[in-house]
């Protein structure tokens, strides 16, 4: 007897049928990054304000869009959530909690228009004229929609070290693109699942100054060479103790305007490496650089914990290069760049 043994292989691809009839959205979503870094608080007080203009990067952005509807008169509209990180700020009315720091509210207009709308919103707000062609899962769109605005920032708290930082990688707002008429016999359609886009912090975080109340090293730029380095002897894990591989040994000194005395702590704003969320990230992708204070380690976008008596604090830290284990280091220049600033607890 002879058997036979059949095997049946198929590829299975999503399918954008399954998004709502006139709604357009990202496949995949599309990601936009908001630098917040030219905002300029006048005061380092609680409720203090600033207001900066943003543009999104990129500001066009590629869409599938499934439409059933005709007619005349049709256009498109926007439902724009604020970030699901984001709560509604338990201090200032309209504003949303951004971190321990700072609230913020943002706004957008439609293409050609001068009224800013707060997000969150729902259409038939921030509409748009350009409406894709009849069918079902339609590519080849190219959309601009929430790109540029303002973006408005609010202290929750006195800031005491001259900067708020902004959390790195951070959903700000997510942008869905619906179909929209104004004859109000037609049910206004659903919201896809997907957003058209979606506008984040940059990776990394970013330090938006305020008026310093305290400074490290009086604000001097701390340049660390280590000069000729080995490959070879680079460690290839931050767990080494201190001699062990390449150090530097770097000595803080906090200075305040005012008797403050308090614990507080000071947050390592820095990107990560590619190969490691544990070390800055330098130029050469395969080459990281660990902090540590008194021998533990603190990640990017962490902190350590320093005491201030009548205004005056020291600490010292330690840096040292880190190697992709997984990869042959290549010689050459290297560079990588950090910011430390003081916060309250």
């Amino acid at each position: 007897m002879r058997r036979f043994l059949f095997i049946f292989l198929a590829v299975f691809s999503p399918c954008s049928h399954a998004e709502p009839d006139n709604t357009c959205w990202g496949d995949p979503v599309n990601i936009a990054v908001v630098t917040m870094s030219s905002a300029s608080f006048s005061s380092n007080k609680k409720g203090a304000s600033a207001r900066m203009r943003y543009s999104t990067v990129p500001d066009r952005f590629p869409a599938v869009c499934n439409r059933n509807m005709e007619g005349s008169g049709l256009m498109m509209s926007h439902y724009v959530d604020m970030g699901s990180g984001l709560a509604p700020s338990d201090l200032n009315p309209g504003y949303f909690k951004l971190n321990e720091d700072v609230d913020i509210r943002i706004s957008s207009a439609a293409t050609g228009s001068a009224a800013y709308e707060y997000f969150p919103l729902a259409p038939p707000r921030l509409k748009a004229f350009t409406v894709p062609p009849v069918g079902q899962g339609t590519r080849g769109m190219m959309f601009s929609t929430t790109s540029q605005g303002y973006i408005y920032l609010m202290l929750r708290r006195n800031i005491i070290g001259g900067a708020v930082v902004v959390p790195s990688n951070t959903e700000l707002f997510s942008v869905y693109r619906v179909m929209y008429t104004n004859d109000i016999s037609v049910p206004r359609p659903s919201r896809p699942s997907k957003p058209l886009v979606q506008a984040r912090t940059r990776p990394g975080g970013q330090v938006i100054p305020v008026p310093s109340e305290c400074s490290i090293n009086q604000g001097n730029v701390i340049n660390v060479n280590f000069g000729m380095l080995q490959t070879a002897l680079i460690p290839a894990s931050s767990s080494g103790k201190k001699g062990e591989g390449y150090s530097k040994d770097i000595t803080l000194s906090f200075n305040c305007n005012s008797s403050l005395t308090q614990n507080v702590k000071v947050k390592l704003v820095a990107d990560t490496s590619i190969f490691s969320s544990e070390l800055i990230r330098s130029d050469n992708a395969d080459l990281g650089f660990a902090l540590k204070n008194n021998e533990r380690l603190v990640k990017p976008m962490g902190a350590f914990p320093i005491r201030l008596e009548d205004g005056l604090g020291r600490a010292s830290i330690t840096l040292m290069p880190v190697r992709n284990p997984q990869a042959e280091l290549k010689g050459g220049v290297f560079n990588a760049s950090a910011t430390l600033v003081i916060q309250s607890l």
